[in-house]
Parts: C-alpha cells; sequence; structure tokens
C-alpha cells in the first residue's frame, strides 16, 4: 500500500530533477516547461488506463486486464480479488440451485406466499397435490384458487401453530395436512403433506377395536345370561345346566379362538424376521388335505394333488398356521357335496404354489381386495354361524409377506375360489429330480 502512494511522488521528484540536472535552475523557463511537459505526459498516461479500467467494468465478458506500474499492481489485486468473489458467488448459486431443486422435489407440497396471500413459488407436490400451476397460478390469490371455508379461515388467522386437516382439492380422496411457516420479508411457506395413508390405518385402528369389542360383546354376553339365570335359581336344575353347557361351551371357545388370532397377529407384526428352516411342504400339504377330511366328515370330497417334491425355506409353524387357514375356510363355506382339491406344485405363471380350490359359492370381485383386512366378512351371518374370527386371511397375509410370498385369489361368484400362496424362487428348494404325481388324501 505504501509503494502505491511512493511511486508516483518518486516519479514527479524525478521529473523534477532531471529539469534541473539539464537546465542548472529549475526556476527557468525551459526548465518548468519540460517539467510541465513530463507531467502532462504522465496525466495522459494515467487518463488512458482509466479509460480501459472503465471499459473492462463496463464489458459483461471482462477480459483480463493488464497494466504497469501502479496500474498493473492494482489491476493485478482487484482481478485477484473479483475471481474470488466470483467463485464464492457461483458457490452460493449452485447451493442456492440445489436447495431449489430438492424443494421443487419434495414429496410434501411446497407453497411461497407474500404478504397479501399472493402465490410467489411452488414445487411439484404442491401441483399433484392442490391442483395448482406454475404458469398459471403465480401471483393469483391462495384464497381464490383454494376455495374452502375452512382453509380461508385457517390462512386468515395465522396461527402458525395450528395444522388444517382436509381433503385435497385436487384428488377428493387424498388427505392433506396443512401447515405454514414464518418467512422474512413478511412471506409464508404452505406446507401439504399427503397423510392418506396415515388417515385409513387410523380408520383401520378405529374399525378394529371396534369390532373386536362386537366380537367379544355376544359370546360374552350370552355366557353372562346364563350365569345370571343360573344365579337366579334358588335351586338350579343340572338337567337345564347341562342342556346350556354345549352353548357356553360354544362362546367361550369363539372368545379362546378370536384371542389366540389377535395374539398370533401382534406376535407376527412385532417380530420383523422370521426362524428360516427347511420344510417338508409336501408332508405339510399331506397333514393339512388329512386335517381336511376330519373337519370335513365326508360332507365334501377331499383331493390332494402333489406335483413336484420341492421343499421351503421358512418358519414351519407360521406356514402350517397360514396354510391351515386356507384349507379351513373351504371346507367351511363349501356347501355339502362340493370339491376341495389341495395342490402343491407350478402354477400356469411359473411359481411354486400351494392353492386350494374349492366349489363354493365364490367371492364377487369387489370384495376381493379387501380380504385380507382384520374382521372383513363377505357375508356377516354366513361367516359368524361357520365359525370363523374373521382374522384369518389377514393372519395369512402377514405369514406371507414375513416369507417374501404373496396370496392370489381367483374367484367366479356361483362356480367357486382358488386361493394360492406363490413362493418366490428364493424360498423353494427344488427337488433333485422332477416325477409329477398325485396322491390320495390320508
Amino acid at each position: 500500500m505504501l509503494e502505491f502512494w511512493w511511486r508516483p511522488l518518486l516519479f514527479v521528484l524525478g521529473l523534477a530533477f532531471v529539469s534541473f540536472l539539464f537546465y542548472g535552475d529549475i526556476s527557468g523557463g525551459r526548465g518548468w516547461m519540460l517539467f510541465s511537459l513530463g507531467l502532462f505526459a504522465y496525466l495522459i498516461y494515467q487518463l488512458r488506463q482509466l479509460r480501459k479500467f472503465s471499459e473492462w467494468v463496463s464489458n459483461p465478458s471482462r477480459p483480463p486486464l493488464q497494466g504497469d506500474g501502479v496500474w498493473g499492481d492494482a489491476l493485478y489485486g482487484l482481478e485477484k480479488l473479483l475471481r474470488g468473489r466470483q467463485g464464492a458467488q457461483q458457490k452460493v448459486a449452485a447451493d442456492l440451485q440445489q436447495m431449489l431443486e430438492a424443494t421443487r422435489n419434495l414429496p410434501d407440497g411446497v407453497v411461497i406466499l407474500d404478504d397479501d396471500n399472493r402465490i410467489v413459488w411452488l414445487n411439484l407436490a404442491a401441483e399433484r397435490l392442490l391442483g395448482l400451476s406454475p404458469n398459471r397460478d403465480i401471483g393469483q390469490f391462495a384464497l381464490y384458487l383454494l376455495r374452502n371455508s375452512r382453509f380461508a379461515e385457517w390462512l386468515n388467522h395465522d396461527d402458525y401453530s395450528v395444522v388444517l386437516n382436509l381433503d385435497s382439492p385436487a384428488s377428493p380422496e387424498t388427505k392433506l395436512a396443512m401447515q405454514l411457516i414464518p418467512l422474512p420479508r413478511l412471506q409464508k411457506m404452505l406446507l401439504a403433506r399427503d397423510i392418506t395413508e396415515i388417515a385409513r390405518v387410523e380408520a383401520m385402528r378405529r374399525d378394529f377395536v371396534a369390532n373386536v369389542s362386537h366380537e367379544l360383546r355376544t359370546p360374552i354376553t350370552v355366557i353372562v345370561g346364563f350365569l345370571e339365570a343360573f344365579e337366579d335359581m334358588p335351586e338350579p336344575d343340572p338337567v337345564q345346566f347341562r342342556k346350556h353347557i354345549p352353548l357356553m361351551r360354544e362362546q367361550s371357545d369363539r372368545i379362546r379362538r378370536l384371542v389366540d388370532d389377535l395374539l398370533n397377529l401382534a406376535r407376527l407384526e412385532s417380530e420383523p424376521d422370521t426362524k428360516d428352516e427347511t420344510v417338508d411342504a409336501v408332508s405339510l400339504a399331506r397333514r393339512l388335505a388329512g386335517e381336511a377330511e376330519t373337519m370335513s366328515q365326508g360332507r365334501h370330497q377331499i383331493e390332494l394333488r402333489i406335483d413336484n417334491q420341492a421343499r421351503l425355506i421358512g418358519n414351519g409353524q407360521e406356514l402350517y398356521s397360514a396354510l391351515a387357514n386356507l384349507v379351513s375356510n373351504a371346507v367351511r363355506y363349501t356347501p355339502t357335496g362340493g370339491h376341495i382339491l389341495i395342490r402343491w406344485g407350478v402354477s400356469e405363471l411359473g411359481e411354486q404354489t400351494f392353492s386350494v380350490k374349492d366349489s363354493g359359492e365364490g367371492i364377487e370381485a369387489r370384495h376381493i381386495p379387501r380380504l385380507t383386512e382384520r374382521f372383513y366378512r363377505v357375508d356377516q351371518g354366513r361367516s359368524r354361524s361357520t365359525g370363523g374370527t374373521g382374522l384369518g386371511l389377514a393372519i395369512v397375509k402377514h405369514v406371507l409377506q414375513r416369507h417374501q410370498a404373496r396370496l392370489r385369489v381367483v374367484s367366479i361368484p356361483g362356480k367357486g375360489s382358488t386361493f394360492s400362496a406363490c413362493f418366490p424362487v428364493e424360498r423353494v428348494i427344488p427337488e433333485l429330480a422332477a416325477a409329477p404325481r398325485s396322491a390320495p388324501a390320508t
């Protein structure tokens, strides 16, 4: 910095010394003329450098500027400073662009509003969840676009702690949770989160509690009713007592089955992984066919078909519980004289499958997607009369999911249904030599 000030002063002093040296007396006219011409030439040089600097500043491309002497030092320092600031600006711009791109692709809807609730910016999720368009709605009042009295009251209230739940204006079946966040310059951010799945789970929880209460109320009422009647008798009649014992036992068994299924479901949901072992699927199929014969008591024709000797990798007890539910459902819901086919083999889609095919009444297509919901019944009265708890297929779904398998249901009303547990190749141990065969039920 000192050099910057001393070098012009040294030039002027040097010019005065040269004038004195050549003309002896600097007070003479020639000495002053030489000194003046030197200063004038120095001024012209400085003005030219200043003009170059001005042109360089006004040029957007700004090529590297070079200079001599003091100007060279100053321009080099300025160029270095600008390069540093340009690099910092480019980094800030890149970070801002990255942040903007990340916000644009957030799964939650983001809308920036000004102090008059006009839309300043919105992301892709806001287009999908709120039905807004950046080309059409930027600068528009949010209240004009989202016409909802609850939304208008909430937005004008400016209470940032309140979360508003409402249906999406773009899709009524989508549930949204909306929240406001204050921003600088009197702006605010409107966040819209899709809570459809959360709302569905919460509805299922409420339905589950209501269904459990309803399922337990009837058998408990029956048992309590008998007990109160016996208590009011001065001398209980043993004949009457024994007459009602079978019904009381039936209702007690119903409660026990329901509690067992609830505990089984709770265990399946609480344990993330299953304990794998090699499962002899052929023996398991024969065992289930035998149990089907026992349950049927000759009312149905039970057929077992073993197409190969493949085994499974999984939890034998869990698989037995799931597949036994498929078999017991077929026996319960197939009319007397019907046919039930239990098959272990490869399906037409090339998957190793345990399937149960019956000749029952069949299920309408609208019911099939909901069959694995807890307590969902196609026919309420018929399901209870057969002794089902309404949790069997829910248990089947959880067990198969733990084995990376899936449940496939094909049903034609009036012709019967086929429930198939389809296992992935990673869970199947193929037989050494394929030998298709059929085996009668034992």
